[in-house]
């Protein structure tokens, strides 16, 4: 099955997909765009603080920096909306151990 094929089962919700790795070929991200493209799908949709901690640690190993998950971030603000961006922002400062409070204490 190519990359064609596999996207015609998908968009006919062939639940055999769910069950079975992909082909060879498909899917074959390198790390560092699989961690990013999951990253942004966390932003897009809202994911826990859990969800981020891990995508972050993930994304870190594949080495991501932490500009370039602000930078997804303010790439799917567009799309997500303001409040998804937000939740983010502040899931990913957690996660990066920042102190966000003292910030807003001290001004921008």
């Amino acid at each position: 099955m190519d990359h064609i094929d596999y996207l015609r089962h998908l968009a006919v919700n062939d639940e055999r997909l769910l069950d079975a790795p992909a082909p060879a070929g498909i899917g074959a991200l390198a790390p560092k765009q699989l961690a990013l493209a999951r990253f942004a799908a966390l932003v897009a949709t809202g994911g826990s603080g859990a969800s981020f901690a891990a995508a972050v640690d993930a994304a870190t190993r594949a080495g991501v920096t932490d500009g370039e998950l602000v930078d997804v971030i303010a790439a799917v603000l567009p799309v997500a909306g303001s409040p998804r961006a937000v939740a983010a922002a502040q899931h990913l400062s957690m996660a990066l151990e920042l102190d966000v409070e003292a910030f807003v204490a001290d001004g921008p």
